[in-house]
């Protein structure tokens, strides 16, 4: 090519890529009468499900614990572990000379919501950490928690909406007062035989000194270190196919504990509680034995024509991984441009709009829970992070990838724009859940999407 026709096609090339509406490129700036024809084509992807890594999970947008199963994700648990402070600084327990009777340890969480079977029995673990979950720390899903030991306390559990649970709550008398509270899930940690450490940690917590462990959030992390809850169903449960998980809001303010006690004859309660000072983070197990997902794991649709299906899970379970690679080839190809060491720019084929659609997506309630509302689309590393500072369209308003009608679609012109300009760089693509960390939401997708392409070709 010239200098001249260089510079003519670098102009023409600048004016195009210009946005006029959202997500189509260049369309509107020649005139309609001089307007090259464009063309709308689709070519479909080749993809496969493969693990996705261990995710940070420290701070989520909600507490999860449960557990799930099903024949196509298998087994899946959320528990969650998380910092409880004094509400104030310099608390004294009691006035000087004071005795001190130990009344009864309490866990309560907050629940915001569920997803799942509500007539699943769970069976409660509360347990005390150490090291803490600092809240300045960086965690992962699938890191472990280190206990001190045996749990705190074992019990029951069977969620009920709109439950009202009488509450008494010390006042200026001694008798106290009773409270009528809902959604919360109170679990006593003292007073079981099986399980001394409860009754030893609410021994402890009411040993502790002003002007020493109550001084300061600071102090009291180094006295108490957290406390790791996890909800575990019946093997007979998990077997059949059910499951429950409670969500609980980490801004709620009936989470921690309360330490009720008497200081002589006047009844009290210490409040410690999770506050948005606290440390806090999502642990999550996978167990795919048994599952679909387990057969169609790392097959990939390019070459197994058999494979139909690939899989997305939240909790940093699974995730679609589509090839960039076999897209630029096809696309090349339809452009006439069959050799790969040519510029792409020779071909002078200029792309105004590019969308991916998932359509048909299995969006069936897997042991009761919801799809994801939204799924991201992003390329991923050469070690397969994902990487969503690469996608150029994430943030314009026609990225979309919103679940309507059973389809997702994304918008990512700029993507491709890039990907054929460039190459791809070993960059290939992952489906993703929205807010990974705050649910275990999945979905089932057809491996072989459809781009759709709309572009000029100038002459």
């Amino acid at each position: 090519m010239s200098l001249t026709k260089g510079l003519a096609w670098a102009c023409t090339l600048s004016m195009l890529v210009a946005c006029n509406q959202e997500g189509m490129l260049g369309l509107d700036l020649l005139p309609e009468n001089n307007r090259f024809p464009t063309i709308t084509d689709s070519v479909e992807l080749v993809g496969s499900t493969v693990m996705e890594d261990s995710l940070q999970s420290q701070l989520p947008s909600a507490l999860l614990m449960g557990e799930l199963n099903d024949p196509s994700f298998g087994k899946s648990s959320a528990s969650f572990a998380f910092q409880v402070l004094p509400t104030s600084e310099n608390i004294r327990l009691a006035d000087p000379d004071s005795t001190l009777t130990l009344d009864s340890l309490i866990l309560s969480i907050s629940l915001s919501g569920y997803q799942g079977d509500t007539t699943t029995t769970l069976l409660l673990r509360a347990h005390e950490i150490n090291p803490t979950v600092s809240s300045s720390k960086v965690y992962f899903s699938r890191d472990p928690v280190r206990t001190t030991g045996t749990p705190l306390a074992v019990r029951n559990f069977r969620y009920r909406s709109g439950l009202v649970q009488p509450i008494n709550e010390p006042a200026d008398s001694s008798s106290g007062t009773v409270v009528n509270v809902s959604g919360v899930l109170r679990m006593r940690l003292d007073g079981q035989d099986a399980y001394p450490e409860g009754s030893n940690l609410a021994n402890k917590l009411l040993s502790g000194r002003d002007s020493v462990e109550y001084r300061n959030a600071d102090a009291f992390v180094q006295f108490f270190k957290g406390l790791w809850v996890e909800a575990i169903m019946h093997p007979d449960a998990v077997n059949n196919g059910t499951g429950l998980l409670l969500q609980s809001n980490p801004l709620a303010t009936k989470t921690g504990l309360y330490l009720y006690y008497r200081s002589g004859s006047k009844r009290r309660r210490l409040d410690l509680m999770l506050r948005p000072v606290s440390g806090s983070r999502n642990i999550f197990r996978f167990d795919y034995a048994g599952s679909t997902l387990l057969h169609d794991l790392n097959r990939h649709s390019g070459s197994d024509s058999s494979l139909q299906i690939s899989y997305v899970q939240a909790g940093s379970g699974v995730k679609t991984r589509l090839s960039s690679d076999s897209l630029y080839r096809v696309l090349r190809s339809r452009s006439g441009m069959d050799s790969l060491s040519l510029p792409f720019q020779e071909n002078r084929w200029v792309i105004h709009q590019a969308t991916l659609e998932f359509e048909n997506a299995d969006t069936l309630a897997f042991g009761k829970i919801a799809p994801p509302a939204q799924l991201f689309l992003v390329p991923l590393d050469s070690q397969g992070r994902n990487m969503a500072s690469l996608m150029p369209d994430l943030f314009e308003s026609y990225y979309d990838g919103y679940l309507r009608n059973g389809r997702y679609k994304f918008g990512i012109t700029r993507y491709i724009q890039k990907l054929m300009a460039e190459g791809p760089k070993g960059y290939d693509l992952a489906v993703i859940p929205g807010n990974p960390m705050g649910n275990l939401a999945r979905v089932r997708l057809k491996t072989k999407p459809r781009l759709r392409i709309t572009y000029t070709r100038i002459p």
